[in-house]
This record gives structure tokens, sequence and C-alpha cells, in this order.
């Protein structure tokens, strides 16, 4: 009697064993996520109109930012500036004003800190404008006031060379897709 109940307890656990190891080894295609790389971003150096010492993110500073949406292939071009937190109230806006014509650019975002980070989307007409430009004007609008800056010769040919550059490496950057070998 005992050995009979023996052998049933050696088949239940031999049918459990077989049930489990044939489910594992069953012809299902797993989904794994893979790693992706949704944007890869670009930024220029930076230029400080009127200023002996230039940096990113210095208070006064102008730079592009490219950014290569890698599930769309769009490559839009952006233009940050940054200001002192103390230095301006709630910020509007940027304009550049290439030759005779004002272009207003979208603000996209604000980023608050040390200081006040302003990113504007640079549509790709006005930054063609932008590289054949003879004089650029620059132009920050915050809720009390408006601050515009005009741009000497050697700093909108440095302008001109930031955007190049940037537009060039932006337009080498292939789409990245990703293989399993």
């Amino acid at each position: 009697m005992i050995r009979s109940n023996f052998s049933f307890l050696q088949v239940s656990i031999l049918t459990a064993f077989s049930a489990v190891l044939l489910n594992s080894c069953s012809a299902r295609v797993q989904v794994l996520p893979e790693p992706v790389v949704e944007q890869t971003l670009f930024r220029s150096g930076p230029i400080c109109p009127g200023a002996i010492f230039c940096s990113v993110g210095k208070p006064g500073s102008l730079n592009f930012k490219g950014i290569l949406v890698n599930k769309t292939g769009e490559k839009p071009i952006f233009l940050e500036y940054y200001m002192s937190s103390f230095e301006e109230s709630f910020p509007i806006g940027i304009s550049m004003k290439l030759d005779q014509t004002w272009h207003n650019l979208r603000k996209t975002s604000t980023d608050y800190g040390d200081t006040v980070r302003v990113v504007s989307i640079l549509p790709t007409d006005v930054a063609d404008k932008l590289l054949s430009a003879k004089e650029v004007q620059f132009s920050f609008s915050s809720r009390d006031n408006t601050s515009t800056f005009t741009l000497s010769s050697s700093n909108t040919d440095s302008l001109k060379s930031l955007l190049k550059d940037l537009k060039e490496k932006l337009d080498s950057q292939a789409k990245l897709t990703i293989t399993n070998h």
C-alpha cells in the first residue's frame, strides 16, 4: 500500500516537472524591450555679445541646440538665451532682426536656476536667412521691458559659423538603428 502511494507521488512529480519543462520550451515569440535612443542632442559653443569672457550658460550668452529625433528623423534647431535669474521678470520671448526683417521665434521652454534659459525654436527658413544676413540684431522681451542687442560683425560671423557647424553635424547624423547579431 505504501509502495503504490510512492509511485503515485513519483508520477505526480514527474508529470509536474514535464509540464514545466515543456511550457518553458514552447515556440512562442518573446517580446523583449530593447534600449532605444530616442534623440541625439547637439549643442554649439556660445557667443556673448559685449563680453570679454564667454561660456555656455553665462548670463547674456547665446548658443544653438540641435536635436535628432530618432523616431521621426526630424532635426529641429533651437536658439538658447541665458540671463541672470535676478535680471528680468517673466520672460516672454526672443526675436531676431535679420537685415531689415524681424522674426519672432516661438518660445518652447524656460528653465529657471542660477541662470534663466529661454529656448526658442529656430525655423529652417529663419536659419537659412541668418546664414546669409549682413546685419543681425537680437531682442529679448520680458513682462517689464525689451532689450535689443546689435551684434558686431565679428559676433555675427561667429554666430553664423556656430549655426553652420551645428547644421553640418546635425545633417550628417543618421537615424540610429538597433540590430541584434
